[in-house]
């Protein structure tokens, strides 16, 4: 027991510095492999819902191999794919000889990389505190960039908050309160706004009756992230203020290229029947593969992947609103509203409507069964932390998809999907124990 608690934490003290580090480029290469072996290390099982996700994940793969192959396109996204169906939808073994459990374990493994980043990035804020993206410390603007830092830091804020919520100690306060700042301190403004909606609804009963006390929270959250910005950076609060007003006043030719996405997904898919309901095949519209492999200016310095045609509905309705000619910093159009990019765009354009309705259902459903099983001992204060942490975590990661390509972003799915399994393993534990008391 005593050993493999110390290979846990050599695991996940590994997988930590990978994820919240520079090391991440190694991901490129690395993902499917780290996912197969966090799933045999921590014991995940084959569930059916992994299983009937990855068949319709098949299905659009075969439909779509005609008339064109596009393969580069497709293996790369299924890279990205197969392991998030896994580490998301497996069914996570009972701890038994972890203690603390696997969650306490990684957050505390994350809390160490993410001490490091924020002293190193507080440093940096120091010297130049005239730029919005100073604050990066072992991160680096590679891939994600600093967003990823802003939610490393988001999901430590709520781990240590929820533990004071429900410990009512001063540490788990103070660690909350500093990761709160810190990511803050990251200027990611649609990445804070979510994460604050995924923090309140992760309270909240969803009820008509509780629609009221999330207004007010929402109100007052919105508050206090809008004073430190301003107290911090006034000047990232004014871009961000510009951002929304320039959302609101949508126009689909000369609106926010964000919203223009979604308008010509939702312009040129339907009449294509096959297309709209099996995709036009992975990699094909709105991902970051799709860039990846079809765009001359982007990843070059891995010619291997590279494709020199590009697929109908990338070509026509996602690359023309991202590509060298339009992202140009004088232009001051690379802000979230002009980055054309959603997972929930990826899912429903090349993987079809079939499938995101049912990933959506098998998502809901799992939820389900977590909930059941934390109101079988929702008196347990560990149940309480263990739920409430992955009720929000599984809020934010559809809002994550929402926003931009993150199921392709392993460091951001890594970090998410342990999360949420190493909650709903802390709650399996919870329920066994109290099982093999009934029995004695």
């Amino acid at each position: 027991m005593a050993s493999r608690r110390s290979n846990s934490i050599i695991v996940l003290l590994a997988i930590s510095i990978i994820i919240g580090t520079f090391l991440r480029i190694s991901l490129l290469l690395i993902y499917p492999l780290l996912a197969l072996f966090i799933a045999a290390f921590f014991r995940f099982r084959v569930s059916s819902s992994m299983l009937l996700a990855a068949i319709f994940v098949g299905i659009s793969f075969i439909f779509s191999l005609y008339p064109h192959i596009f393969i580069k396109y497709k293996l790369l996204s299924l890279y990205y794919m197969l392991p998030l169906l896994l580490l998301l939808f497996a069914q996570p073994a009972v701890e038994k000889d972890n203690q603390p459990g696997s969650l306490n374990i990684f957050f505390r493994c994350l809390t160490f990389v993410g001490l490091i980043n924020n002293i190193i990035g507080l440093f940096q804020v120091i010297k130049n505190p005239q730029s919005d993206d100073s604050f990066m410390g072992l991160y680096s603007d590679f891939s994600v960039s600093l967003n990823g830092l802003v939610i490393l830091n988001t999901l430590l804020f709520y781990y240590y908050f929820i533990l004071f919520i429900y410990e009512k100690k001063l540490i788990p306060l103070l660690a909350a309160l500093f990761f709160m700042g810190c990511s803050i301190l990251g200027f990611y403004g649609a990445g804070l706004i979510i994460c604050l909606g995924a923090f309140i609804l992760g309270f909240s009963r969803f009820e008509i009756k509780s629609l009221f006390k999330i207004a007010f929270i929402t109100a007052i959250s919105l508050l206090v992230v809008y004073l430190a910005m301003a107290f911090i950076k006034p000047q990232a609060l004014e871009y961000n203020i510009a951002n929304i007003k320039k959302i609101i006043s949508f126009d689909a030719h000369n609106g926010p290229r964000k919203l223009t996405s979604f308008y010509n997904y939702a312009t040129a898919y339907p009449k294509n029947t096959k297309d709209f309901l099996l995709g036009s095949g992975p990699g094909s519209f709105n991902s970051r593969t799709a860039f990846m492999v079809g765009s001359p200016s982007y990843f070059t310095l891995i010619p291997q992947i590279k494709d020199d045609e590009q697929p109908y509905y990338f070509k026509h309705y996602a690359y023309s609103l991202w590509n060298e000619n339009n992202t140009s910093q004088a232009l001051y159009l690379d802000g979230f509203r002009n980055q054309p990019f959603s997972s929930i765009l990826a899912f429903l354009g090349e993987y079809g409507l079939l499938f995101t309705l049912i990933f959506a259902v098998l998502y809901y459903l799992y939820y389900s069964r977590v909930a059941r099983l934390y109101r079988m001992r929702h008196n347990d204060p560990r149940a309480r932390i263990y739920f409430r942490f992955f009720k929000v975590c599984f809020i934010l990661l559809p809002l994550l998809f929402l926003i931009d390509n993150y199921f392709e972003y392993p460091e951001i799915m890594l970090l998410m999907t342990l999360s949420i399994k190493f909650s709903h393993a802390g709650l399996l534990s919870i329920n066994n124990e109290a099982r093999e008391v009934i029995q004695k």
